[in-house]
């Protein structure tokens, strides 16, 4: 019985009937792409703003800051689970192209690594609860997060964007994020309330996740065969080199905002976590560019290397420009955004998203550059050595710059940081030459 339509593999004429149209065909299948990752990422950031829009009325400024402060600290924990996968695994499916026994090996060993190191966080969390006063005068909420560490593990979303499956990554996100939102309207009515809202997420995310694994076999994409620990320790130690990247990331992303609760407490954060998610709201259009772009010039890197140029001017260009837009947009309107979104309690607020509205266009050099040209490259090391110094960076400027000027400081500090990665790669991408062409003759030993 074949499985849903979203989810089945195209079967290529194998006549080559189709042959003269390949290229119109591929084209069509990446704007498809494009536009799915497009409503993903919109519902990714306009639901929890709708969220968002009701929680902060009932919750009121103190609780939603616990609750916003909850957030960023699981999501160490799941970075930690993510591990380097979402952009080491999707970058070896890419290349490996439409060999299901091949692409099924690697998932499943992904899948059993990413659930080897939940188990390990959901133990750490655990005694974190036991041990530690700040857990464990919030272990209602640190409780349910075990459900989010664990949906986490199951989501294969690499392995859906490594197959530029994106149309059946997106209908199974926005319907869980739909049902986020239903759940906490239907259960969530005051402050008493505020863990549910951890507790909905992790289930959502957990049935989400079971869901995709059980679609993707139905429909023979992922095939179960028995992986040796060799398996495992291949997949986690090539996700590893990634993880020290995604690791710096998360030190300046969430570790900012979590320092922030410690040094100014839980109504900074809220006003920060508020800012930087209506932040993140108008600059999810840029996302789904890059992530439909990164497996398809992977590809066609390994393939094809200067076939990936005219992706590359065409995103390069759409990126910088939109992001201007978006830049200019929050800086002009922030107040309104605040107030809607939040509430008139939130009003301090708009100086913060001020701050951040400069992050667009500042960030659409370092996406550009670390996803479309460093990472197919094979260009890890240096990927690596620029955000670990933004990490080290965040970690010098965030208690000053709080301690000086509140949430703002916080703000100033991702934008100062995210300033500095993207001056670094454009730096490096233009001394090495690889606009002039100089990268392709040294591919094979780029990759150290």
């Amino acid at each position: 019985m074949p499985g849903p339509a979203f989810l089945r593999r195209k079967q290529p004429d194998p006549a080559g009937a189709d042959a003269p149209s390949r290229d119109d065909s591929a084209r069509a299948g990446l704007i498809g792409n494009i536009t799915a990752l497009g409503f993903l990422q919109i519902s990714a950031y306009v639901l929890p703003l709708a969220i968002a829009a009701y929680t902060t009325r009932v919750l009121g400024l103190e609780d939603w800051g616990h609750v916003a402060m909850t957030q960023l600290v699981l999501g160490f924990f799941c970075l930690f689970v993510s591990w380097g996968f979402s952009w080491s695994a999707t970058r070896k499916i890419a290349a490996i192209g439409d060999d299901p026994v091949e692409v099924s090996k690697v998932a499943i060993a992904t899948i059993l690594g990413q659930v080897l190191l939940a188990g390990a966080m959901g133990l750490v969390l655990l005694a974190l609860i036991a041990t530690v006063p700040f857990f464990r005068d919030a272990a209602p909420f640190y409780f349910w997060g075990l459900l989010v560490i664990a949906g986490t593990a199951l989501f294969p979303n690499w392995l859906l964007t490594g197959l530029e499956r994106m149309r059946a990554f997106s209908a199974i996100q926005i319907g869980g994020r739909i049902l986020t939102l239903v759940f906490i309207v239907l259960f969530v009515h005051s402050p008493a309330d505020a863990p549910l809202i951890i507790a909905i997420q992790g289930a959502v995310s957990l049935i989400a996740g079971s869901v995709s694994v059980w679609l993707l076999h139905h429909d023979g994409i992922l095939m179960w065969r028995r992986p040796t620990l060799h398996d495992i320790y291949v997949e986690v130690k090539e996700g590893s080199t990634i993880f020290l990247s995604t690791t710096a990331i998360g030190v300046y992303v969430n570790l900012t905002p979590v320092i922030l609760g410690f040094l100014a407490g839980p109504v900074a954060v809220g006003q920060f976590a508020l800012a930087d998610r209506i932040r993140q709201a108008a600059q999810s259009v840029l996302q789904p560019v890059s992530t439909a772009l990164f497996p398809r010039i992977s590809r066609l890197v390994a393939s094809d290397p200067s076939a990936a140029a005219p992706l590359l001017k065409i995103s390069g260009i759409g990126l910088v420009v939109i992001s201007a837009g978006i830049s200019a947009a929050l800086w002009l309107f922030a107040p309104h955004f605040v107030t809607i979104i939040g509430g008139k309690q939130f009003a301090p607020a708009a100086d913060v998203l001020r701050w951040l509205s400069l992050l667009p266009i500042v960030m659409s050099f370092s996406t550009f550059l670390g996803l479309q040209i460093l990472l197919p490259n094979k260009r890890t090391k240096p990927f690596n050595i620029i955000l670990i110094s933004g990490g080290v960076l965040s970690l010098i400027l965030i208690a000053p710059l709080t301690r000086a000027f509140g949430a703002e400081g916080a703000a100033m500090t991702l934008l100062l940081v995210e300033g500095f990665v993207s001056l670094c790669m454009v730096v490096y991408v233009l001394k090495t030459g690889y606009f002039k062409g100089h990268w392709h003759a040294g591919l094979t030993t780029a990759s150290a």
